[in-house]
């Protein structure tokens, strides 16, 4: 990654520019997948707006930004166009635990 940014890993938040306005995304692939698949990333949507609604499918997350983390709304990106957006730091790991588990039962991987 150039211009100072850190290489793109598992727990960084970056917003991103979008048609209407910009959206929030969590890295959520795992670091070694980032290194064997350098130009795509696993995300997920953070909804900063206050209006989610809380379910078993979304979680809180206060740091670097506050908002939910909707388990649903998974998408992957190109490295690219992640980092031509503004990087916003590191969700705290006691929040990306709990983003992990959601996410384990929104794509149904609990045993």
């Amino acid at each position: 990654m150039s211009d100072g940014l850190p290489p793109l890993r598992r727990g960084q938040a970056w917003e991103i520019p979008g048609r209407r306005s910009g959206h929030t995304l969590l890295v959520v692939e795992a670091d070694p997948a980032l290194s064997v698949f350098p130009r795509t990333a696993v995300t997920v949507l953070v909804d900063t707006t206050g209006t989610a609604p809380d379910t078993l499918l979304s979680n809180r997350i206060t740091a670097p930004v506050t908002g939910d983390v909707i388990g649903t709304q998974i998408m992957t990106l190109t490295v690219s166009a992640i980092t031509a957006g503004k990087y916003l730091g590191i969700v705290p790991d006691e929040e990306m635990n709990a983003v992990s588990r959601t996410l384990r039962i929104a794509l149904d991987l609990t045993d």
